[in-house]
């Protein structure tokens, strides 16, 4: 009756001690990883192709249609 009292008690001081603190461990690092998308059955995200300055005026090739807006303002016919 001693040796199954002593051997519990040992039982629950390394649940306390290791199992606990490894579970804790783990949920917190499976938690980080999902954040980072890291995780191995974590798909990836589809890829989009992106053309770099693709939408900035004047990187375009060749001429635009558009006139510029310094021709474009009226400018007075005053003497």
């Amino acid at each position: 009756m001693r040796q199954d009292r002593v051997r519990r008690r040992w039982g629950r001081l390394f649940a306390i001690l290791v199992l606990i603190p490894a579970l804790i461990a783990l949920s917190f690092g499976l938690y980080l990883g999902s954040l980072a998308g890291e995780l191995p059955w974590q798909e990836d995200p589809t890829r989009i192709a992106i053309t770099p300055f693709a939408d900035l005026p004047g990187s375009g090739a060749g001429a635009s249609d558009e006139t510029p807006a310094a021709a474009a303002s009226p400018t007075p016919d005053t003497p």
